[in-house]
């Protein structure tokens, strides 16, 4: 094997995790807005919180007010804690129809700040909840720093 294929090889196997692509589960679609999960993105803290990434894929580009930026697909880093049925959204990413990225938040939101969403039976956060808390039942655990 070429010194170059070896390199590029090397270089190859040595990418973060980050680098894979997500699984996108799908929990609700419509005509004009797509929900999902990335369930690659689902690990259960030592905690027992259980990180999540949503998306939210809007058919006609929306408008994010204190940003001005416009985006077609929004995803949200959030933890879930299944035991109180109550979530956070800690993180934010917008996204070109074509995936391309557009914004994120620099850094985020700190525990201390955390501003948890109760859950109510039938609305779109129960769906999303049950979801994240059924792929975190088979998800890696996070190891104690």
């Amino acid at each position: 094997m070429p010194i170059r294929t070896g390199l590029f090889l090397f270089l190859l196997a040595s990418l973060p995790a980050v680098a894979q692509t997500a699984d996108w589960v799908v929990y609700q679609q419509g005509d004009a807005l797509e929900l999902s999960l990335d369930r690659r993105a689902v690990w259960v803290e030592k905690d027992g919180l259980v990180h999540f990434v949503n998306q939210e894929r809007f058919a006609e580009r929306q408008t994010d007010k204190a940003t001005s930026v416009q985006f077609n697909i929004r995803r949200t880093e959030g933890y879930a804690d299944c035991k109180r049925q109550q979530y956070v959204f800690v993180g934010l990413e917008y996204y070109s129809r074509n995936n391309k990225h557009l914004y994120s938040t620099m850094f985020p939101v700190p525990r201390y700040a955390w501003k948890w969403q109760p859950v109510y039976q039938g609305s779109v956060a129960d769906t999303m909840l049950e979801n994240v808390c059924n792929i975190a039942q088979t998800a890696p655990r996070k190891k104690p720093e």
